[in-house]
């Protein structure tokens, strides 16, 4: 059976899932969820996963959720050994340090700013601070090493971009962290135009553009 990835095209998480995806030449179906219109909700959907959230992995019957645990999954699976998700236990160590900051700090800070205002709720500015205040510590981490992890481009590369390419997309500005610009551009050098235009920048842009219509529609 094919692999499937239950996804939204304008999922940061199921966008990360698809980069690592291309990065390693694995191909699988994918599966629109439409989330405005309550398909995550749908019986058939919470059969595979109850936590009702995308992305979501089926590998022959093996239902796997968060971008993380799918990421690694694939490049042990696929592409084992590869530098995105080495086998060095100290390396590996390390790439899952940054994961789990980018999704236990980073992204979580993240998330506090934007997800009132995907309510209609006022978005609150402290927020977005304490988002800046993280990328600033990952700023001071970037001065001495090429990507996160050190010198070669880990899938926590692949996530932290993502993160930061949506807090631009909100209206988050860390232009002038300029070690984190110099190691985007560095990341961005690892793939063709089209697919950073798609799956970062567009993907980026459009969630930012509903954002605003939802935020700032009062």
């Amino acid at each position: 059976m094919p692999l499937n990835l239950y996804y939204h095209p304008l999922s940061p998480a199921s966008n990360v899932v698809r980069i690592v995806a291309k990065l390693i030449g694995t191909s699988f179906e994918e599966t629109e969820v439409d989330l405005l219109a309550g398909d995550h909700l749908k019986s058939e959907f919470l059969f595979i996963n109850p936590f009702h959230c995308v992305p979501t992995l089926v590998d022959d019957g093996y239902a796997l959720w968060e971008s993380r645990s799918i990421i690694t999954y694939l490049v042990d699976k696929f592409a084992h050994g590869h530098s995105l998700y080495p086998t060095d236990l100290h390396k590996r160590a390390t790439v899952n340090r940054w994961l789990y900051w980018d999704s236990g700090t980073f992204y979580t800070s993240l998330s506090a700013y934007y997800t009132p205002g995907f309510a209609g709720k006022p978005v609150q500015p402290e927020a977005a601070e304490v988002f800046k205040k993280n990328a600033s510590a990952l700023d001071e981490s970037l001065k001495n090493t090429k990507y996160v992890a050190g010198d070669e481009l880990s899938v926590a590369d692949i996530s932290i971009t993502v993160t930061i390419s949506v807090a631009s997309a909100l209206g988050i500005d860390t232009s002038e962290l300029k070690n984190v610009e110099k190691w985007l551009k560095q990341v961005e050098s690892n793939f063709d135009p089209s697919t950073w235009q798609t799956l970062v920048i567009d993907s980026a842009n459009g969630l930012g553009t509903y954002f605003k219509s939802k935020a700032f529609s009062s």
